[in-house]
C-alpha cells in the first residue's frame, strides 16, 4: 500500500499540539484534507501544514474518495456522530478518547466499523508509552513465572496537575465554537451530567490501563463519588482473584500526579506516568523484589512520545491489516465500566 491518505477533522488545541504534527511528519501517510467549522482557523492551520483541501464539515470530507482514513480530534460530544459518518463512508478512523459519552453510542461505533470492514482505533496514547509497554511486559512475565507470587492488589491513582508542560501555543482566531450538547445515558440524572462527562474524559485512561495490565474487571464493588471535582473519589474494582482501587481527583500542581502500582505477594511494580503533553519522556518503571531478594530495579525505556507512537500504530494497522491495540471493540469496555461506576453510586 502507498502512503495512507489522511483526512483530519478538527484543529483545536489537542488537534494542533498533540496529533496533527505527528501525522504530518510520518513517512507512512500524507494529510491531504482538513475539515474545520471555524473558517479562519481552518485556513490558517491548512496553510501552516500545507494541507491542500479544506472542508467546512466532516461530511464533505467523508465524500472525498481520495481519503483512506480519518483522524477525528474534536470535543467528546462529537466523537460518536462524526465517527459513525466516517465509518459508514468506509474510512478507517482514529478518534480521541473517550470514544463516546454513552455505551450505546460506543456499541454503534463498533458495529459500524465491523459492518464496513474498517479499522476503529481510540487514542489511548498511554498504551503506546515505552515505559507502559515495559511495565506490561514485566507484569505478564511475573504472572507467568510466579517469581513474585500471585497478584494481590492494584492501585490506580490520578489527581492530575500540570499536563501541558509548556508545550507551546496553537493557532487561534476570534471565532467561537458552537455549543454542543453531549448525549448522556438515559438513566443519568441531569445534575450529574458534568460530573459524569468529566470522569469519563479523564479517568477512562486509568481504567483502560488497569485492563491493559491485568485483564477485565468482573464487577464494580463500590463507588464513592459524592463530592464534586477536585475532591477525591474512590472506586473498588473486582478483578476476580484480587481487588483494585481507583482513587481520583484534582490538584493544582507543577507535577503530574498519576501512578499505577501492582502488588504481588513478594514485591510490586510501580508505574509513574508522565504529563500527557511532555514530549519524548516515557513513563518511569520501578520493580521491587521482596522475600529473600530485597532488590529495587529501575528498567529504563527509550525516549519517545506516546502520541507519536499511537499515530504510527494506527497507520501500521491500516497498512498491515491488523487490529489496533486500543481498538473500538476493546475501548468500549471502558465506557461500560464508567457507566457501571455511576450506576453503583446511584444504587441502580
Amino acid at each position: 500500500m502507498e502512503k495512507v491518505k489522511i483526512g483530519f477533522v478538527g484543529c483545536g488545541y489537542m488537534g494542533q499540539l498533540a496529533h496533527l504534527p505527528n501525522f504530518v511528519n510520518s513517512e507512512k501517510c500524507e494529510v491531504v484534507a482538513l475539515a474545520e467549522k471555524r473558517e479562519k482557523l481552518g485556513k490558517a492551520v491548512a496553510e501552516k501544514y500545507h494541507i491542500s483541501r479544506l472542508y467546512a464539515s466532516h461530511r464533505q470530507l467523508c465524500e472525498d474518495e481520495g481519503i483512506d482514513a480519518v483522524v477525528e480530534i474534536t470535543t467528546d460530544a462529537l466523537h460518536a456522530p462524526i465517527a459513525l459518518d466516517c465509518l459508514n463512508a468506509g474510512k478507517h478512523l482514529f478518534t480521541e478518547k473517550p470514544m463516546a459519552t454513552t455505551l450505546a453510542d460506543a456499541n454503534r461505533m463498533v458495529e459500524s466499523a465491523e459492518k464496513n470492514r474498517v479499522k476503529l482505533m481510540v487514542g489511548y496514547m498511554k498504551r503506546y508509552d515505552p515505559g507502559v509497554e515495559k511495565a506490561r511486559q514485566l507484569v505478564k512475565e511475573f504472572i507467568s513465572t510466579g517469581e513474585l507470587g500471585r497478584v494481590t492488589f492494584v492501585r490506580a491513582h490520578c489527581f492530575g496537575g500540570d499536563w501541558v508542560c509548556n508545550i507551546g501555543k496553537p493557532i487561534t482566531t476570534d471565532e467561537t465554537s458552537p455549543e454542543i450538547q453531549a448525549n448522556i445515558p438515559d438513566w443519568l440524572p441531569q445534575e450529574l451530567t458534568k460530573e459524569f462527562l468529566g470522569f469519563n474524559n479523564v479517568y477512562c485512561h486509568n481504567i483502560n490501563l488497569l485492563r491493559f495490565f491485568l485483564g477485565e474487571v468482573k464487577e464494580v464493588k463500590t463507588a464513592e463519588l459524592g463530592k464534586s471535582y477536585p475532591s477525591g473519589k474512590v472506586v473498588v474494582l473486582d478483578f476476580g482473584d484480587f481487588l483494585g482501587c481507583l482513587e481520583v481527583g484534582g490538584i493544582s500542581s507543577r507535577w503530574w500526579d498519576e501512578e499505577t502500582k501492582i502488588y504481588f505477594e513478594q514485591g510490586w511494580i510501580e508505574l509513574l506516568t508522565p504529563p500527557p503533553l511532555l514530549r519524548n519522556v516515557p513513563a518511569e518503571v520501578k520493580v521491587y523484589k521482596g522475600g529473600e531478594i530485597q532488590q529495587m530495579l529501575i528498567p529504563y525505556s527509550a525516549w519517545d512520545w506516546s502520541f507519536r507512537r499511537s499515530a504510527e500504530h494506527f497507520l501500521d494497522c491500516i497498512i498491515t491489516d491488523q487490529e489496533p491495540t486500543s481498538s473500538g471493540r476493546d475501548s468500549r469496555k471502558d465506557m461500560k465500566i464508567v457507566e457501571e461506576i455511576f450506576k453503583k453510586y446511584l444504587g441502580l
